[in-house]
């Protein structure tokens, strides 16, 4: 019972950080930027963590105002279960795709981004969609589907949101400047 939302809370850790990277891609002429994307990475992470924050809380708010709480907690559980269903293979592809980044090439690198990478990262909204769609149609419940669109409101607008508090180039300090 509890891998469900463990697994779920580890995918949003990752996704959020991965959020934070694409919101500082391209936004600092460093040529050192390890320091940067670790930077980015926390920041996305950190926002993260608060939309976990504000979706439990949500998630607990409707368990409390429903008149059978122990069927929404199945329900969120079943629901869960479904996400997991077409995320995890999702994000199996993007671990396949870090293992490959592995060896030491540049071309293969640069393929594993271009041929990759930025497919994912395209359709990313399209596979969060699914994921909801999909735990939807198993679970049409209200409760859930409150839970599930302002998750996915909250998973569609983050980068939105890093990019908007993403200073170009200022997140360093002039020594790791290099």
């Amino acid at each position: 019972m509890a891998l469900t939302p463990l697994l779920l809370y580890l995918l949003a850790c990752c996704d959020a950080a991965f959020c934070g990277y694409r919101a500082a891609a391209g936004r600092d002429a460093l040529l050192f930027k390890r320091r940067y994307y670790l930077r980015a990475m926390g920041r996305g992470l950190l926002w993260g963590q608060l939309a976990v924050a504000v979706a439990a809380a949500l998630g607990w708010l409707l368990v409390a105002l429903s008149s059978s709480p122990e069927r929404v907690l199945d329900d969120y559980r079943e629901a869960g279960e479904r996400l997991l269903q077409v995320y995890l293979p999702y994000a199996g592809v993007i671990g396949l795709a870090f293992a490959v980044r592995a060896v030491p090439s540049v071309d293969v690198r640069s393929l594993s981004s271009v041929v990759v990478f930025g497919p994912l990262t395209l359709v990313r909204p399209l596979v969060a969609v699914a994921g909801v769609a999909w735990a939807l149609f198993h679970v049409p419940r209200g409760e859930v589907a409150i839970l599930a669109g302002a998750v996915l409101l909250m998973m569609l607008s983050l980068e939105r949101l890093l990019e908007c508090r993403a200073p170009a180039g200022s997140t360093l300090e002039p020594e790791a400047r290099a």
